[in-house]
């Protein structure tokens, strides 16, 4: 070892390297593997009928179940999108005039009274003609 003031020099042929490197490397990944969209919707589609197992499904077809479930919220969003219209039908409407309607009938108008010991009984107006029958057959008894 050589000394100055400042420093110390080591010799570089003396030191360690430290780094430690195991002896498994990772293997690089392998491409993405495509698949149709008629794949998917089939798959999906088998997943979604009772008794079917989503992991036993996946493993069958050499896909991660994973992948699988994530398929079926895309499918199950799709539908709900294709299912709502974007905006409401709209129908054609014609608007035919009518004469105003009159609230009391002219011809059924008039005014009752009728007076039986203390009971006085007065009838104005439109009177529907059973209630009025009622009304008469206990008041003359």
């Amino acid at each position: 070892m050589i000394e100055s003031m400042a420093h110390k020099f080591v010799p570089t042929n003396s030191i360690m390297d430290t780094n430690i490197e195991s002896g498994s490397k990772r293997r690089p990944r392998g491409p993405y593997r495509h698949h149709s969209e008629q794949f998917k919707r089939a798959i999906v589609e088998k997943s979604f009928q009772p008794g079917v197992s989503v992991a036993r499904l996946a493993r069958e077809n050499g896909i991660n179940s994973n992948q699988v479930f994530n398929w079926r919220q895309r499918y199950v969003a799709d539908q709900h999108t294709v299912a709502q219209p974007s905006a409401p039908a709209l129908l054609p409407v014609t608007i035919a005039e009518q004469p105003p309607v009159s609230l009391v009938d002219d011809q059924t108008v008039g005014a009752l009274e009728l007076t039986v010991g203390r009971a006085k009984l007065r009838v104005e107006g439109n009177v529907d003609p059973g209630l009025l029958a009622q009304v008469l057959d206990r008041l003359l008894r």
